[in-house]
């Protein structure tokens, strides 16, 4: 029997609404559910609400990341044209001028030769200035990968600087910044190709040659005798006793043995990051300044691992 057209019209709309709610019925709780279907799709909502927050958080990781190295790799290409190896005489050194035009606390560039870190360093005087950096990119933008800078309690000019210079940078997964660091670890291979570090001040260029690294704590709680090694403190050393109390505690440590000899009078770079072996803890990096007149090559094939170097106290970090 043919329907009339009005009961074809009332069929569809009818029809329409089966299948609209049919296409809900597996996220949208409706009229006649189960108590075993609305948790499911209780369940289902929030996974779903999990999995779009997941995948806006890696977003924006991504998005941060692409964005700190499409910044460095435009400052390298600046910093490199413009560079001038050497002593510019107490004068600020062309490259130099080219970063300071952008942002005024730049202090200098550190380089590794065939790494990631090639970076411009920025230093914040004020009270604030160890944090300042920790999330702002070297433009001033909102940036997790930060920049690296120089401890704020640091002097460094033409014409005097602190005998330990300490620069500080994120140890970010993406190996920006000083995530490349961690591969020195118990390396002999990665240091001899990587054993010297080249710092210039807005003013010269030094090379200074790596003699030592360990990983070490933070909190006192995390060692057997509540003594922790303060390396960051270590910026100027006025007497042989405070020189030689920052090497021994260094060589108490280093997970490597170097033919870079020390003495006091020497003047040293340190690079700081985080390390992953336990929170918090802290990766170090030392090295000597060349000395005037010095041959800046490292004889790499007399290093070797330090078997006697001193580990974090495991049994109390990880109780």
């Amino acid at each position: 029997m043919a329907l009339s057209g009005s009961a074809k019209k009332a069929y569809k709309k009818a029809f329409k609404a089966k299948q609209k709610k049919r296409r809900g019925h597996w996220l949208l709780i409706q009229k006649g559910d189960c108590a075993k279907e609305v948790a499911s799709k209780l369940f289902t909502q929030f996974a779903l609400v999990v999995l779009i927050g997941c995948i806006v958080i890696l977003a924006n990781e991504l998005r941060l990341s692409l964005s700190a190295k499409f910044l460095n790799n435009s400052l390298q290409d600046l910093y490199f044209t413009y560079i001038s190896p050497g002593d510019n005489d107490g004068e600020i050194l062309d490259s130099a001028k080219q970063l300071l035009e952008i942002n005024p606390d730049t202090v200098g560039w550190v380089h590794i030769e065939g790494t990631n870190v090639s970076l411009p360093v920025v230093q914040k005087t004020t009270s604030d200035g160890n944090e300042y950096y920790l999330k702002r990119a070297f433009d001033g933008s909102s940036n997790k990968a930060g920049t690296v800078f120089m401890d704020m309690r640091n002097v460094i000019n033409a014409h005097k600087r602190s005998d330990n210079l300490i620069l500080y940078g994120h140890n970010q997964k993406d190996k920006t910044m000083f995530g490349d660091l961690a591969y020195y670890k118990k390396d002999l291979g990665y240091y001899s190709q990587h054993p010297v570090i080249q710092f210039s001040s807005n003013y010269k260029t030094d090379t200074y040659k790596i003699f030592a690294y360990f990983v070490t704590p933070v909190l006192e709680s995390q060692t057997a005798d509540g003594v922790i090694f303060d390396y960051h403190n270590k910026l100027n050393f006025s007497s042989k006793s405070e020189y030689n109390d920052f090497i021994d505690n260094i060589m108490l440590r280093t997970q490597i043995i170097t033919d870079v000899d020390v003495q006091y009078g020497d003047e040293f770079l340190t690079l700081s990051t985080c390390s992953n072996e336990f929170e918090p803890s802290r990766f170090v990096v030392f090295a000597r300044k060349v000395r005037g007149g010095e041959d800046p090559a490292v004889d790499v094939s007399l290093a070797y691992l330090n078997t006697e170097a001193k580990e974090p106290d495991w049994d109390v970090i990880y109780k």
